[in-house]
């Protein structure tokens, strides 16, 4: 079977040859596994089933440096957050032919993979303009702009969704960090109202093609789920098992959104045995992929994994046949 057809029959909580898988790591690491064994190792090295790609602009961004594989915001791009609507902002162009042609080329160099559209939510893109102690005050000290620039946002992922689907691609993926380790970032209410909203035309216009749309946010993820299906989603990534109760989430949730991760990166991977690491992976299945709506994946493998345990993850996967 091929990966794509895997892919699509979990998505439809149906139930593949085998799950379908990918995995994230360390971008550090990534860059040493990508030196030694090309650009799409996780496909064409480990036979990964899903490729991530990302559309060929940049939101503005704050400056910064990297440190610990990592790019940190020194400070805002705009001291004050109206500035966003003022004339000679850089917002991206929508319209441009290069920010697709990145996608077209992983298609043509992984023809037989799934690929996912990859578009930063608006929290990140206006955590990287205003960073998040400013964002903080820019709630309370200035909602209407804020909205405003919300609105613009809004527009921009609308244009680019409508694009992207017109494209050979498997899936829309929506990614924003709303959740920390204990819950949410924000109220609900200032993440339904500011970030929710954007999602709502993209969600429409990707299914209105048939196509199924994924969320992401690291973090305990659980009180905001009920929302993720009101707005229709298909899918959540990663819900990290040590902070998330995988039986309870196919529980409420498993008969309609299907999980892309479940791995527990922090630990059992990275420093476990190979027979620890199997009988995790084996767990998993059990409890969220017997009948299909899982596609394994981890959150960032960190940079000191053995390559003998990323191999013990791919193997045991496989081996779910």
């Amino acid at each position: 079977m091929r990966s794509r057809e895997r892919v699509a029959l979990a998505l439809r909580h149906q139930k593949p040859d085998r799950p379908p898988f990918n995995f994230w790591m360390d971008r550090r690491l990534m860059a040493q596994y990508a030196a030694r064994f090309g650009a799409d190792y996780r496909v064409t090295h480990f036979g990964a089933d899903v490729a991530e790609s990302f559309p060929g602009f940049d939101w503005p961004s704050a400056p910064g440096e990297d440190l610990d594989g990592m790019r940190w915001h020194t400070a805002p791009l705009v001291q004050r957050l109206a500035e966003m609507l003022e004339p000679g902002f850089p917002w991206p162009d929508p319209a441009s032919d290069a920010v697709y042609a990145p996608i077209r080329a992983d298609r043509a160099r992984l023809p037989g993979t799934a690929i996912f559209v990859d578009i930063a939510g608006p929290f990140t893109v206006l955590h990287g303009i205003r960073l998040l102690q400013n964002l903080f005050f820019d709630l309370y000290d200035c909602p209407d702009v804020l909205a405003k620039v919300v609105a613009r946002m809004s527009d921009i992922y609308a244009a680019v969704t409508e694009r992207v689907v017109q494209l050979d691609i498997d899936a829309v993926y929506l990614m924003d960090d709303l959740c920390s380790t204990t819950g949410l970032i924000f109220s609900p209410r200032v993440v339904r109202e500011y970030i929710f909203s954007c999602y709502e035309r993209p969600i429409q216009i990707a299914h209105a093609a048939g196509l199924p749309v994924l969320m992401h946010s690291d973090g305990a993820v659980m009180s905001i789920l009920d929302d993720v299906v009101a707005l229709g989603f298909d899918g959540v990534n990663p819900l990290q098992p040590h902070l998330n109760d995988l039986s309870q989430f196919v529980a409420r949730y498993g008969a309609r959104l299907a999980l892309y991760g479940g791995l527990d990166s922090c630990s059992l991977i990275p420093d476990g045995t190979p027979e620890q690491i199997r009988r995790h992976v084996q767990e998993v299945y059990q409890v969220a992929g017997r009948s299909g709506g899982l596609i394994f994946s981890t959150h960032d493998l960190p940079l000191g994994i053995p390559e003998a345990n990323v191999w013990a993850m791919v193997n045991a996967i496989e081996g779910l046949g």
